[in-house]
């Protein structure tokens, strides 16, 4: 650890992926504060890099290699003197990282956040057998009463509830990246929680990789149901969202928790990947068509305003263009305010790898392309029908694009993945709610405007 007489080495650390990974960030840059570290947002100004890498598919894992080459070049053009890699990679490649890339100096594991500053401790102190701190199976004791630096712009943050994953869909390699499912206790949840409410946060966002499912492992008779009801006793002017419910796990009483709440915005994110049996089956998805639709009936008969984000994925092995045309319609019934959708990606590591991987990237991005438009022209009319209506919209400050208009997201709009309201008339604090009328609606934004 640096002494009072020498300067604290500064780092810089770099997040790739989904927001459970930001989480993660902010845990670590927590443990390096308390270890003496110190932070800097130049990587030219830094002796540490870190890259808190993303593995979930080809893809990433490709970003997450150039983004590690392409910052080791501050190791002759800046300060830098340790490379690190955390995360998802380092669970995928382990130790063979070292050897694809030398110019690496370490290794940290996803169960192993908390340790960053002890590996650079170790690594400047020229320890033997220092340069991987990586667990033989993941688990998360880092979870409970943690310790993060915000690194979200107010007034919103992630609130991770659980780690890891057991449903063992056949496209999804987070069991072998992040091990099995393991949730939080509630007191420890609601403490945080109560941290953020008290500091002026005006949204948490619930997440984990599977949070519908949240209190199955434990012994303590934890379940969402009691946990969203436990949170949204916190008094407060803030909103609770929650992000990724496994549709299976989503029950009755998960759903009467989210509609008598007077802090959950009445949205959810609910992925379905797909509408064929066949295509679900082989994911291993344990729902089929009619389920599905017996799923949103019953949430749209107890909660008619809910919003509803899901999330599809195109080009999975075995797909016709029969069934592709059944998700189009489908999409274009008009369940869902928002859609994502994710081109089948074939990795080494999953169990659908046996199903080869027969739809041609081509056809992929063209059905892709088709899913989006189809979306598209559901968002358009849903937001068209809001202009002249005034909704409650948490501004968030000046517009990415410029600051001649203010930016903010009404219930129904979920932080970076999800459309905005800008604000061209009017002003208002950052961090406030405020009452906005709708003048102009895009297929995914809305204009508006101050109410005094």
């Amino acid at each position: 650890m640096p002494t009072a007489e020498m300067p604290r080495r500064l780092v810089y650390l770099e997040t790739l992926g989904c927001a459970k990974n930001r989480v993660d960030s902010e845990i670590m840059l927590a443990a390096l504060h308390r270890g003496g570290y110190g932070y800097t947002a130049e990587p030219a100004e830094a002796q540490v890099i870190v890259v808190n890498t993303c593995a979930f598919l080809t893809a990433a894992s490709e970003e997450s290699i150039e983004r590690l080459l392409t910052l080791s070049d501050f190791k002759s053009a800046g300060r830098c003197e340790k490379l690190i890699c955390a995360g998802c990679m380092s669970e995928r490649y382990r130790e063979s990282l070292l050897e694809e890339i030398p110019e690496l100096d370490g290794l940290l594991g996803s169960s192993n956040f908390q340790e960053m500053p002890a590996l650079l401790d170790d690594l400047y102190a020229g320890v033997p057998n220092a340069r991987v701190r990586l667990q033989p199976k993941p688990h998360y004791a880092h979870l409970e009463h943690q310790e993060r630096l915000q690194t979200t712009p107010a007034p919103y943050v992630y609130l991770k509830i659980a780690e890891g994953c057991s449903n063992m869909c056949s496209f999804c390699n987070i069991p072998f990246l992040r091990g099995y499912f393991s949730s939080r206790g509630i007191a420890d949840i609601v403490e945080e929680q109560r941290r953020y409410v008290d500091a002026g946060i005006r949204e948490i966002n619930l997440i984990s990789q599977d949070t519908s499912s949240y209190g199955v492992d434990r012994k303590d008779g934890a379940h969402l149901a009691a946990l969203l009801r436990a949170m949204d006793a916190v008094p407060g002017d803030y909103w609770l969202r929650l992000f990724y419910a496994y549709p299976n796990t989503f029950g009755q009483a998960e759903l009467d928790a989210l509609a008598d709440a007077a802090h959950i915005v009445p949205y959810l994110d609910m992925p379905f990947q797909h509408i064929a049996d066949h295509v679900l089956k082989d994911m291993n998805r344990r729902i089929g068509e009619a389920q599905i639709r017996s799923k949103l009936e019953w949430l749209r008969a107890r909660l008619p305003g809910l919003a509803l984000r899901t999330t599809f994925i195109t080009g999975f092995p075995g797909e016709t263009a029969d069934d592709h045309r059944r998700l189009l319609g489908f999409i274009a019934e008009g369940w869902f305010e928002h859609v994502g959708v994710f081109t089948y990606s074939h990795e080494d590591n999953i169990h659908s790898a046996r199903l080869g991987d027969p739809v041609s990237a081509a056809t992929k991005r063209a059905r892709k392309a088709e899913l989006l438009a189809a979306q598209q022209a559901v968002s358009a009319r849903r937001n068209a029908g809001r202009v002249g209506r005034r909704l409650r919209v948490l501004v968030q400050g000046h517009a990415e694009e410029t600051e001649l208009l203010l930016q903010g997201r009404a219930a129904f709009q979920g932080p970076e993945v999800d459309g905005v309201v800008y604000i061209n008339e009017g002003q208002a604090a950052a961090g406030a709610f405020h009452e906005v009328e709708i003048v102009e609606a895009h297929p995914y934004d809305l204009i508006g405007r101050i109410v005094q």
